[in-house]
């Protein structure tokens, strides 16, 4: 695995961050924060009793009470980001996270070099696909085109009236629009749009290719739209479909390894029986759909960030 230890003196711009799973892990992992850190919070007016400006106050006895377990009004993004902050880096100093980037081995790229729930800090090219904005983008191409259609027609009636074409030329590439509608009408859309949403929902699906001249080397995942800082269209809008500017992800591998189909567990009661036998069919479509074959590797996205260095 890479030894290196990147963005230790970088900004942290995000673009994702699930503050969930962050303050579960971070109440976990870290013990205490610098000195400096805490005498400085001290000093601050009201410090007691206010999370954001205890940040991870950690002090032993006298009553005190550690707020790291105990949400509040106060909380901020920078306060989130601060801990994070601390969190990934002390992941990194503890050596508890892979770090893979453009010229990790890809002799060590095999089965055995990862594991169910395993951190890995992930720097390479970036795709973000919101399958519900493209269910819905869908299913405005039917109307779209209608109003083309009228709009095309009102044109070329225009262009006949004017002697520019002739009536058959009209008729001409007014047929090949009604094709175009043919085709998209066979298509199905409104089915296909349907069977996206109940398949993807509204998560979103983050790829995160470390080399992209080796893009079958991946990472795949699913990310929950609360968790992004910015709308999947004006993402879109700033940066593209995809990104290839080194920006950062954080994460954890789901690698539960090799399992077995689960079959029906039958207790006699036909009704719950049955119903048992649909729930794991409708399962095993909804695994089909978000399921990946090595060498792309599945992950729970924790933050995506693009490190600004200083």
């Amino acid at each position: 695995m890479s030894t290196m230890i990147p963005f230790k003196r970088a900004l942290r711009d995000f673009v994702y961050l699930d503050w969930e799973k962050v303050r579960s892990l971070a109440a976990q992992l870290l013990e205490g924060i610098p000195e400096d850190e805490k005498r400085e919070h001290r000093q601050e007016s009201g410090v007691k009793g206010r999370l954001e400006a205890s940040a991870l106050n950690l002090l032993k006895g006298g009553g005190e009470i550690d707020y790291r377990y105990f949400r509040s009004n106060n909380e901020t993004r920078s306060f989130h980001h601060h801990v994070y902050s601390l969190f990934e880096d002390d992941l990194i100093e503890k050596s508890i996270v892979t770090v893979i980037e453009k010229d990790f081995d890809a002799e060590r790229w095999i089965p055995e070099s990862f594991y169910d729930g395993q951190f890995i800090l992930v720097t390479g090219l970036l795709r973000i696909m919101d399958y519900g904005w493209v269910a819905s983008s869908m299913e405005s191409i039917p109307r779209m085109q209608r109003l083309s259609h009228n709009a095309e027609q009102h044109s070329l009636q225009e262009q006949v009236n004017k002697g520019v074409i002739s009536r058959q030329e009209m008729e001409a590439k007014l047929h090949k629009q009604r094709k175009t509608q043919g085709e998209i009408k066979a298509l199905k859309i409104d089915e296909l749009t349907e069977l996206a949403r109940r398949l993807y929902g509204d998560s979103i699906r983050i790829k995160v290719v470390p080399d992209k001249d080796e893009p079958w080397r991946m990472f795949v995942g699913t990310g929950q739209p609360a968790n992004f800082y910015d709308s999947a269209t004006s993402l879109g809008q700033k940066y593209g479909v995809e990104v290839d500017a080194d920006w950062v992800v954080l994460g954890q591998v789901n690698f539960p390894g090799n399992s077995r189909t689960p079959a029906p567990l039958p207790i006699g009661n036909q009704l719950e029986d049955a119903f048992e036998g649909m729930f794991l069919f409708a399962n095993s479509l909804v695994r089909m759909a978000g399921a990946v074959e090595f060498p792309v590797v599945s992950f729970t996205p924790i933050s995506i960030y693009r490190a600004v260095n200083y």
